[in-house]
């Protein structure tokens, strides 16, 4: 499942009882969520068959590959017909 907590050889953790947990995010709590830059260098382009994206605020964003969103996460619509995505 591929939404499971895993460790890094993908297997699955068994399942646990409900647990209390204590957030220990430092304050001030970084509470901005990224934004799509629809402006300037960075507004959205598509390069031959490459729509590239970029966001504001993501200084604090895995930069690990193999943690990024799945294809599915995103629908990318062309003249209002879905157009599928093969890599994020």
């Amino acid at each position: 499942d591929a939404n499971a907590i895993q460790d890094a050889a993908g297997n699955d953790a068994t399942s646990f009882a409900a647990t209390a947990v204590t957030n220990n995010t430092p304050a001030p709590a970084d509470t901005t969520a990224p934004a799509l830059i629809i402006t300037g260098d960075s507004r959205p382009k598509v390069t031959g068959d490459q729509l590239v994206l970029s966001f504001s605020d993501t200084g604090n964003l895995d930069a690990d590959a193999s943690h990024k969103p799945a294809n599915g996460a995103f629908t990318v619509l062309v003249n209002g017909v879905a157009n599928a995505v093969t890599n994020v």
